[in-house]
């Protein structure tokens, strides 16, 4: 196939050196290594034009992305700018990456049930397939990326970009088969895309020269082998040098799930995110993982709000901090978890030392926190659906929380141990459970143990069902419980 990289390059150098204007690629299929765009342009894809990815490595610009940082990476793409504004990728037609060619198939996937079904290993280098740094004023429209070999696009330190109406098509069991990566971006929206991908469908992070801020993502539909959606600081495998990053701002709505292993996976790893809100979502999980997770790892989370989610997984919400790190105002609300539980490595409970935010594949089945300042639950289910793991948990588990408040909950234990509570406290400082119900076959529906346990209190709650409505251990005082006007 020809190699139509010069001649897509010059007709965009020509329409830039004439002051910008739209370059047009009739159907057809174009083999191309690296196109640089330019400032004040468009790239208009017409139905059947077709960008496939060359093979040949000398057809490829390799730059060094973050240069300005502490942390620096080469990397090559088939669509490039640096440092340029006012630009458009638009159009029905695609890029096509032609990732097996990029890859060398493995000889088995591993031995867990369905935590990333990797089929393949990378080669030495593969190309993004659209790769911006620095650039302003960023639409991209309408187009189709498909067979990505990498991310299907990484945006570095842009501003003012646009998403809209795409189709990201990547194999399921490809190696980082990402959808978008922006890396401190600021004022991002992103609506009406399709994703299908072999790792995170969208990431965010605040590796870059700046913060990541202001994003908002809507009516999108995920089915991806990992994240909807992964936010983060730090991380990076080519880190050298820690540094300290932040996110803030994230609005997500109106979206759909047919798979995935999380939906929204948040760790703070030196860094701070804050200000993210979620709404209106329906999940659905056959991949190994939990629907929401959040971790901190000398890091800062907070002003996190998640509601009206309907999810039928294998998880349902962890939250883990660190001695030290700040987990506060975390709220769940009207969300309802079907979970039907598949064996996992930390089914039952999680490492005290958490080795990274991979960890959400294997954690707990339950609403499991640990190590958080406050959190609030508001018209939270949980129903435990057939499953083939023979033990027993609580619904609810709590470790060394400062504050929770649980409103409207409802929720049992799994399995058929006689001692396990609907909810499990240990070491949590306050706790105020009001218009709750003990489910049929509960046995004790909170359980309190703990030297730090203090102040925790049940009003409002309809406790019928429960054999045992409080449960209180030897090491916390009596009067550390207060319980009036239940049923």
């Amino acid at each position: 196939m020809v190699n139509d990289t010069q001649a897509i390059q010059s007709a965009i150098d020509a329409c830039a050196e004439a002051g910008g204007g739209i370059v047009y690629l009739p159907p057809g299929r174009f083999r191309i290594g690296t196109v640089c765009l330019r400032s004040n342009l468009t790239l208009q894809l017409d139905p059947g034009a077709v960008l496939a990815a060359s093979t040949n490595k000398e057809d490829y610009r390799f730059v060094t992305v973050y240069e300005r940082c502490v942390n620096s990476t080469i990397q090559t793409g088939n669509l490039y700018g640096k440092d340029i504004a006012n630009v458009k990728i638009t159009g029905n037609g695609a890029i096509e990456g032609e990732d097996r060619a990029f890859w060398t198939r493995k000889d088995s996937s591993g031995d867990s049930w369905n935590s990333v079904p990797i089929h393949y290993w990378p080669k030495e280098w593969r190309p993004m397939g659209i790769m911006l740094e620095g650039c302003s004023n960023v639409q991209i429209h309408e187009i189709t990326i498909l067979n990505s070999s990498v991310y299907s696009g990484w945006l570095v330190d842009c501003q003012r970009i646009q998403l809209r109406g795409l189709q990201i098509l990547n194999d399921f069991h490809g190696p980082n088969t990402d959808g978008f990566h922006f890396s401190s971006c600021r004022d991002v929206h992103v609506a009406d895309c399709h994703f299908v991908t072999g790792d995170d469908a969208i990431a965010i992070d605040a590796d870059g020269i700046d913060k990541a801020e202001n994003y908002t993502i809507t009516n999108c539909t995920f089915n991806t082998s990992v994240n909807c959606f992964r936010i983060f600081t730090g991380l990076d495998p080519w880190f050298a040098v820690d540094s300290y990053n932040e996110v803030r701002n994230i609005s997500i709505s109106n979206c759909s799930v047919s798979n995935a292993a999380g939906f929204l996976n948040v760790t703070a790893d030196n860094g701070l995110i804050e200000g993210i809100t979620a709404t209106n979502t329906n999940l659905q999980m056959e991949q190994e993982g939990t629907p929401i997770f959040l971790m901190t790892n000398r890091g800062t989370i907070r002003n996190v709000s998640v509601s009206h989610l309907m999810a039928r997984s294998n998880g349902a919400c962890v939250i883990v901090g660190q001695p030290g790190d700040s987990i506060d105002n975390i709220e769940l609300s009207h969300i309802q978890f079907e979970v039907a539980a598949k064996k996992k490595e930390f089914g039952l409970d999680i490492p005290d030392d958490i080795q990274g935010y991979a960890y959400h594949h294997f954690v707990p089945y339950n609403l499991y926190f640990r190590y958080a300042e406050h959190i609030k639950l508001h018209n939270v289910s949980i129903r435990w659906l057939d499953s083939e793991v023979g033990d027993s948990w609580s619904a609810l588990k709590c470790r060394h929380i400062g504050r929770i408040d649980i409103d409207g909950f409802s929720g049992k234990q799994a399995g058929d141990d006689p001692q396990m509570p609907a909810i499990s406290f240990a070491n949590v400082g306050e706790a105020w459970i009001t218009r709750s119900r003990a489910l049929p076959g509960t046995k004790v529906f909170v359980q309190a143990t703990g030297g730090d346990t203090r102040d925790i209190h049940l009003s409002g709650n309809d406790l019928r069902h429960a054999n045992e409505a409080v449960k209180v251990d030897r090491n916390v005082p009596l009067e550390a419980i207060y319980v009036w006007e239940n049923r």
